[in-house]
């Protein structure tokens, strides 16, 4: 039965100007038509949902997420099985498609079997895209090695992801692939949870990143890479990589070859003022880290005013941004949408410029032109939303307002009337 979402008014992810009194009709999980209802007929016999008075949307991506559970506290982590993990990650992707997700790029821990697992209908979550493992070199970010002498290994259902030199990121690097990865993570720098490196230190020389993104090319695949202090990210963006994420502390040499390069910018701008608010109210949440979070988070909160100045230049000219939140167990879950209000405020976006940067714009950069947008041939991820997020991008971060939530036509939330 075809599906009809009529008389709300359609933003449809394009940048275009929205559509009141709109029509979405919806047959075997794709749209076939969109757009006012002067237009765009109702079928004979569909099923037709009431949007009148609410604002229609295509299903936001999240471009940098890590969907699958382990504990916080490393105790608890070292005494649970990895079937727990497994089994408490549905949660985590349930709450991630709740709050208005549909599709998400997964970090790291995701493996090819939470991929299918979701798209089968096994268990609920937005449509994944994987990279397995964060590929890191020794003693760097994604390298858990702890002062008593032991690799903690967080994932156990994931290959070792530790390499060193051109050779061993080759291997490596055709084993997530051939595990099944949509494209390759690798860490340029240290990082805020990492026990034995610094935030700003760079990891990986230009060739070890390069190495990787020929390998990833080589499938038809990209890399996307971890980098927060400058170095690291001069060294990402000289290896022609297809995404920076977080890229807090470019500089504007980087600003040039990134769009000189067509090199994406996932900014995650909210995990760390989150952070820093969350440790505030909640002292054992502070206790369980095992780095210097604390010290970190406020090292790089402090920077990162200095920064937005340059970030919202880059942004004016033409640096291309992706919605991302680096969501994962430790924060964020659920709450992804938080990302857009710091958008707007850090980055100087539009309302409509951050919906375009969450949906079609987002769908570029995971190379899926079949996603983000209401019209005719695009997957049917669709929400709809009481109030105007043109007016307040924050109405988004409310879940109550979402009344209906929908993945390849296929309805998560439903509370329309029809």
């Amino acid at each position: 039965m075809a599906i009809a979402i009529v008389g709300g008014t359609m933003i449809d992810g394009t940048g275009a100007d929205p559509v009141p009194n709109a029509v979405v009709v919806i047959e075997e999980g794709r749209i076939v038509a969109a757009g006012p209802e002067s237009r765009v007929s109702v079928p004979a016999g569909a099923q037709k949902l009431d949007a009148a008075g609410r604002t229609v949307l295509p299903g936001f991506i999240d471009t940098h997420v890590h969907g699958t559970y382990r504990a916080r506290d490393m105790r608890q982590h070292l005494l649970n099985t990895p079937t727990y993990n497994v089994l408490k990650s549905i949660e985590v992707f349930r709450e991630t498609i709740a709050c208005g997700i549909t599709t998400a790029r997964d970090m790291g821990g995701a493996d090819a079997g939470f991929r299918q697992a979701i798209e089968e209908g096994i268990i609920d979550g937005p449509r994944l895209f994987i990279s397995l493992g964060m590929v890191s070199q020794t003693g760097g970010h994604g390298d858990y090695w702890l002062p008593a002498g032991m690799r903690i290994q967080k994932r156990a259902w994931l290959p070792h992801t530790v390499a060193d030199g051109v050779e061993e990121i080759r291997r490596l690097v055709r084993e997530l692939l051939m595990r099944g990865a949509d494209f390759i993570k690798i860490c340029a720098t240290g990082g805020i949870t990492s026990v034995t490196d610094s935030w700003d230190e760079p990891q990986f020389t230009i060739e070890e990143i390069s190495t990787a993104v020929s390998e990833a090319a080589a499938k038809g695949k990209r890399v996307a890479v971890h980098a927060e202090g400058l170095a690291g990210i001069k060294n990402a963006v000289k290896a022609g990589i297809h995404s920076l994420e977080h890229g807090w502390f470019m500089d504007e040499e980087s600003v040039d070859r990134m769009i000189a390069g067509g090199i994406w910018w996932v900014p995650t701008l909210a995990l760390v003022p989150l952070s820093i608010e969350h440790r505030r109210k909640n002292t054992a949440w502070a206790s369980h880290q095992l780095g210097q979070e604390d010290v970190k988070d406020a090292q790089i909160y402090s920077l990162m005013q200095t920064q937005i100045p340059l970030w919202q230049e880059a942004v004016k000219r033409g640096v291309k941004v992706a919605m991302g939140t680096d969501q994962s167990h430790r924060l964020l879950v659920g709450e992804n949408m938080a990302e857009l209000a710091f958008m707007v405020d850090w980055l100087g976006m539009s309302p409509m410029e951050v919906i375009v940067a969450s949906t079609t714009k987002a769908a570029e950069c995971i190379e899926q032109p079949n996603l983000g947008a209401l019209r005719a041939g695009c997957m049917a991820d669709v929400l709809v939303l009481d109030g105007d997020p043109l007016a307040d991008i924050r109405i988004l971060e409310q879940r109550d307002r979402l009344h209906l939530v929908m993945k390849g036509g296929k309805a998560f939330t439903n509370r329309l009337d029809g």
